[in-house]
């Protein structure tokens, strides 16, 4: 029983314990008392529901908790390969653009994915400064 049906219940009894010579006055109290009983219990009610969906919530969090390692395990190992990207900023457009050193090294024009314009142009004599 909830601190708040104590407390109802405690109404109820010194109601009952009273003697009220106007019978509207008892029904005023007797239905006053009823309406707190009632909300007492729809406390009590919502309560219930809200320590259900307290456990859901837990268990869901530990589910997304668990996915997340699952899927992202790898992502901690890969952050060490982020260096190997180069930032540069398109001299068409000002967008910047990362290039791993893989593609950097290639003999290929790299363009700009935003205004597919050349950013850099591989040097003909393989160094490129």
């Amino acid at each position: 029983m909830s601190y708040i049906k104590e407390k109802v219940s405690y109404l109820k009894g010194l109601a009952d314990g009273l003697t009220i010579a106007d019978e509207a006055q008892q029904k005023l109290f007797a239905a006053i008392i009823d309406a707190l009983d009632a909300i007492a219990d729809a406390v009590e009610d919502n309560e219930s529901a809200i320590d259900e969906m307290n456990e859901f919530i837990e268990d869901i969090c530990d589910d997304l908790d668990a996915l997340d390692e699952a899927v992202f395990e790898d992502e901690d190992e890969d952050e060490e390969d982020d260096d190997d990207f180069v930032e540069v900023v398109c001299p068409h457009c000002d967008e910047t653009i990362f290039f791993d050193q893989e593609m950097l090294e290639s003999a290929d024009d790299l363009i700009c994915p935003n205004c597919n314009q050349p950013v850099i142009t591989p040097d003909p004599g393989g160094d490129e400064d």
